[in-house]
């Protein structure tokens, strides 16, 4: 076992990547391909994740039996591909056959522009302003995670939006404000063939054939994407992935719902509004975008009409040394921070290469997270260093800049 690269133990594969042991569930395993990269014949697994294994690592001859004599692999193609040693040639050698978990209703009822039916006893409307909190709390939902510990959100009964009916529909749940409504709904749909009926079925069902595809995305050989509203602030795509160079086709069309509806009363802040005090303030002198959302973070809020007059509606930075609050502007929200929560600033220079050019300027706390707060021209924050040293008494970072390559 010592000079083993590759084995198996309790259904998990273990395998050599350059200097690190790799993991792959083998009961999660979905599809597998025979594939030469660098003149090396790989073992490409998908389970939960790619995995590309690579037929020289020591042991590789007997797991690959073990495989193939459970899943029944096509031991011809694999073989033939790996003695040809062609270069980019991958063909697939095996796919799980999976049962097909939608279903086209006779009715379509046109009520997406409130939500979601879940198929309960009886069945249950659900708004699509439903936050994860209370879904997570529903009796329709349960938790469960995968690698890395992240948290989804599945549903336990089959769910009806407009005209569809589809089983085991998710909601992915890890680093989300609890209290925001859901914001990505997604699900993997096979038909009974497993092929890309599924993708022309859903296409016709919300696409008119007279449609004009490119208004709604593409359709080529190697992929099929469209996206589309569904209702008023709810949008939706469906994407459908061919054998390619790049692409694996497992079967299925990945079907995912977003939620675009604005929710602004999260971004109201009049308590602090009422006692706002500004002791300083760095004006940018230009209006830059926001990279911080208010669904995805609490403290992005309204900017203070104080602020408003201060930088005369441009972006920047003010200091409230009263309240120990500082907060950075954008195009009409601000990000507002506790001070004392802050470690350092770091001002990423990016130098233009094969892609272009830019700065970052990210905000490090001192629980150990960082957040890019604004991204410009490089070079841009600079200049505002000094500044921001003297009102923060924070230091601040420009590391050597590196090229976009």
């Amino acid at each position: 076992m010592e000079n083993r690269e590759i084995w198996i133990k309790d259904d998990i594969l273990f395998y050599k990547d350059h200097v690190s042991i790799e993991e792959a569930s083998i009961q999660l395993i979905k599809y597998v391909y025979v594939q030469v990269l660098g003149n090396v014949p790989f073992l490409f697994i998908f389970s939960s994740r790619q995995h590309y294994i690579s037929t020289h690592l020591n042991g590789f001859e007997e797991v690959y039996k073990i495989l193939s004599n459970q899943f029944h692999f096509d031991d011809d193609i694999f073989f033939a591909v790996c003695k040809a040693r062609k270069e980019d040639e991958k063909i697939k050698i095996w796919s799980k056959k999976m049962p097909q978990n939608y279903q086209l209703l006779d009715e379509y009822l046109n009520d997406g522009y409130f939500g979601y039916e879940v198929y309960t006893e009886p069945k249950e409307m659900v708004s699509w302003d439903t936050t994860y909190k209370q879904l997570e709390a529903s009796s329709f939902i349960e938790t469960h995670y995968e690698s890395y510990g992240t948290k989804y959100l599945r549903f336990n009964y089959p769910v009806r939006i407009e005209g569809v009916l589809i089983d085991q529909l998710e909601v992915y749940a890890d680093n989300i404000i609890p209290d925001r409504p859901v914001q990505e709904f997604f699900v993997n749909l096979y038909n009974e063939t497993n092929t890309d009926n599924s993708y022309k079925e859903l296409r016709e069902l919300w696409i008119d054939t007279t449609a004009d595809i490119s208004k709604y995305g593409y359709e080529r050989n190697d992929q099929c994407y469209l996206q589309f509203v569904l209702a008023k602030g709810i949008e939706a795509s469906i994407c459908y992935t061919y054998d390619d160079e790049y692409g694996y086709d497992d079967g299925s069309t990945s079907f995912h719902i977003y939620n675009k509806r604005e929710y602004n009363y999260f971004l109201e802040n009049k308590e602090y509004e009422e006692i706002i005090e500004v002791s300083d303030f760095i004006s940018f002198n230009k209006v830059l975008d926001l990279n911080i959302k208010y669904i995805d973070n609490d403290a992005v809020k309204n900017v203070p009409l104080k602020v408003q007059k201060l930088l005369k509606n441009k972006s920047g930075i003010w200091i409230d040394s009263v309240n120990k609050k500082i907060g950075f502007v954008g195009i009409d929200t601000a990000l507002i921070l506790d001070i004392d929560k802050i470690s350092h600033f770091v001002f990423q220079n990016v130098l233009p290469a094969k892609g272009a050019g830019y700065a970052d300027f990210m905000v490090y706390l001192k629980n150990g997270k960082h957040l890019y707060v604004f991204t410009e021209d490089t070079y841009c924050f600079d200049q505002f260093e000094k500044k921001l040293f003297q009102i923060t008494n924070k230091e601040i970072k420009i590391p050597e800049a590196y090229y976009n390559c």
